[in-house]
């Protein structure tokens, strides 16, 4: 008699009437409210204007890669022999299609590091940075050119 197990059937009923929700009246009720119907979910493919965090050090970098690809396309462009025009250059010797190329190497640069440059969640040093580059690479195309 010991090691009797009691006898739990589904026929036999209990006197005692406890329901699980008496039994959990110390957890939240949240979980037994009726389920609010999920219209406002967008995917995160419509928010196109907003970023998930601070983005200013990824746009930084392109910002100085498409710089440093602009000013060698420039240099490209305006490069010739110093024997041929005493080192001044003449004018644009590629085509058409590579200035157009640098000209939106140029404007991708400028705008990733003017935003940068004004941003308000960038911190201090980052923006110091993109001034200084963005000064740079003014600099640097009146020199080319």
């Amino acid at each position: 008699m010991i090691n009797q197990q009691p006898n739990i059937s589904p026929l036999v009923s209990t006197s005692v009437g406890t329901s699980p929700r008496s039994r959990w009246s110390n957890r939240d009720d949240s979980s037994y409210r009726s389920k609010e119907n999920s219209k406002k979910w967008k995917p995160l493919i419509h928010d196109w204007g907003r970023t998930r965090g601070e983005s200013s050090a990824s746009i930084l970098l392109v910002g100085q890669i498409a710089s440093l690809a602009s000013l060698a396309m420039l240099y490209a462009g305006f490069a010739q022999s110093p024997a041929e025009s005493g080192g001044i250059p003449q004018g644009w010797t590629l085509g058409g299609p590579s200035m157009f190329v640098t000209v939106i190497f140029s404007l991708l640069s400028f705008l990733c590091l003017f935003r940068v440059a004004i941003s308000g969640k960038a911190p201090r040093r980052r923006r110091r940075l993109a001034r200084l580059w963005l000064l740079g690479a003014v600099i640097a195309v009146f020199t080319l050119t």
